[in-house]
């Protein structure tokens, strides 16, 4: 076990120095530009500018960080992309609640539900692109697919979990989760 928290340990933070520190600064000017051109008025209809603006953000970080680094290793590449997918939940629900300047500021109770909501929205493409692709054609398109799929269905889930989070929402999440988790485990890995 302590073999497996050091190799995601260190895959995580060789996909940190692979990104660098373009996408932060991009994301925090974002945040910034999002807190400042949020009107009180938007707040009270319940639009949320800073809030959406960080889980957009965050994706994409999210994004840049797991396609980052191409080679990966096979034993604990699932693992590693839900650390990297955890710890930008944290960071995107921080980053929300430090660029949000409105009066009517909303607690960290929230900000916890959002991050956990961005956790089970995009766990299910995370660990899609666990899987590294075989050698043939078809593999790696049944790859594209499937990482396509995850996708869009995280986006759904996204918008199901902001809105209105009920119990059918939460458990097609987990069923989307076990699904990818199934599909990344049977799925040969290069290394």
């Amino acid at each position: 076990m302590p073999a497996s928290f050091r190799l995601i340990r260190l895959v995580v933070l060789a996909r940190l120095r692979a990104a660098g520190w373009a996408p932060w600064l991009l994301v925090a000017g974002w945040l910034l530009v999002a807190s400042y051109q949020e009107p009180l008025l938007f707040r009270r209809y319940g639009i949320h500018l800073v809030d959406d603006a960080a889980w957009t953000g965050g994706l994409v970080v999210l994004l840049v960080l797991l396609l980052a680094e191409g080679r990966m290793p096979g034993r604990c590449s699932a693992l590693a992309n839900l650390v990297m997918l955890f710890g930008m939940a944290v960071v995107q629900a921080i980053g929300s609640y430090l660029a949000d300047q409105s009066p009517w500021i909303t607690g960290w109770d929230i900000r916890a539900i959002g991050a956990l909501s961005f956790l089970m929205s995009w766990a299910p493409l995370s660990i899609a692109l666990s899987s590294n692709s075989g050698s043939s054609a078809a593999s790696r398109l049944s790859r594209i697919m499937v990482v396509l799929a995850a996708g869009l269905l995280g986006s759904m889930q996204a918008v199901a979990l902001r809105t209105s989070p009920d119990t059918l929402v939460l458990l097609a999440s987990a069923l989307a989760s076990a699904g990818a988790a199934c599909w990344a485990s049977g799925r040969p890995n290069n290394t």
